[in-house]
């Protein structure tokens, strides 16, 4: 036996006519026949009285009907489950990114995502540059967000978006009332940098020395976001993307455009033996629009739209 002839089984049954269940299934009345007639004969018995006005279920059709129902009722949620996944809806994505977009940025860009996929789950962890890569490489992830794209086997990236290094200043520092914070502005001032393995921070050293203006590093950490938290305290300046000072008030953090210009990258990690599923490309092109328009927001801030 196969669907159409339990589905054309079923029609009849709920409508008692031949001619109405082709009307609903898109059949002629005698192929509707001819279905019955090759599923009784599989079953080995009758499934109907056929009356002048109409059909009468036979007592053994009748107990087929309830297994059938249970049949339908099981394709009737495979199709539910097919609609969720197709609307993004259904699954878990699994995601890794750097610390400070984990914590501040991305939050309310998934909340709003998931908003509207109730049956959606997302699993989230944070690494720094280097160790995500590594992690999506070693672990088979769905998704990862890092600003770090070395040519490393088992991982595609893709460029998201480009952002401009900021400089961000104490409230009460000399510079803060200056429009634009350029290198030789920080020649022997007091500055909290990043540890040597961070990717970023070898730019920012580069554009130092090409200006031949020394800082005075006082503290190195490890994640962007402790570099504004010390600012933030009196510490020093530093030169950080401008997503790290997301969170930050304006009596805590002075953020500057930087000159010359220092563009970061954001780049999408994802596993190059394996296309990504619909939630995990919908996840992204989600990230993608929102990142965007939160970095011009910021740029208009702080009047450094290109």
């Amino acid at each position: 036996m196969n669907i159409r002839q339990l589905e054309a089984f079923k029609a009849i049954m709920e409508l008692g006519s031949f001619t109405r269940a082709a009307e609903r299934l898109g059949l002629s009345q005698p192929a509707v026949s001819k279905l019955i007639f090759l599923l009784e004969r599989r079953c080995g018995f009758a499934l109907f009285h056929r009356q002048k006005n109409g059909v009468i279920p036979t007592a053994e059709g009748q107990m087929l009907h309830s297994e059938v129902k249970r049949v339908f009722l099981g394709v009737d949620s495979v199709s539910a489950r097919a609609r969720a996944i197709r609307d993004f809806d259904y699954g878990e994505v699994n995601v890794v990114c750097y610390p400070s977009l984990a914590s501040r940025v991305l939050p309310p860009i998934l909340g709003g995502f998931l908003k509207s996929r109730p049956g959606l789950r997302i699993e989230m962890s944070s690494r720094n540059s280097w160790l995500l890569v590594e992690t999506m490489a070693t672990q088979g992830l769905d998704v990862g967000f890092g600003m770090f794209a070395p040519d490393r086997p088992g991982v595609r990236f893709d460029k998201l978006c480009s952002m401009r290094a900021v400089c961000v200043l104490p409230p009460d520092h000399p510079l803060a009332a200056r429009e634009i914070i350029h290198a030789g502005d920080l020649h022997n001032a007091r500055f909290v940098g990043m540890v040597d393995e961070d990717r970023a921070q070898l730019q920012i050293d580069q554009v130092f020395a090409e200006s031949a203006s020394e800082r005075n590093i006082v503290i190195k950490v490890q994640l962007t976001e402790a570099c504004c938290s010390f600012v933030s305290s009196g510490v020093g300046v530093s030169i950080v993307d401008p997503l790290s000072t997301e969170g930050f008030g304006r009596d805590q953090l002075i953020v500057r455009p930087f000159r010359p210009v220092v563009d970061f990258n954001i780049w999408v990690l994802t596993p190059s033996f394996r296309q990504p599923s619909l939630a995990t490309q919908a996840l992204i092109d989600h990230v993608r629009l929102q990142l965007a328009a939160k970095l011009a927001e910021m740029a208009r801030s702080i009047g450094d739209e290109p």
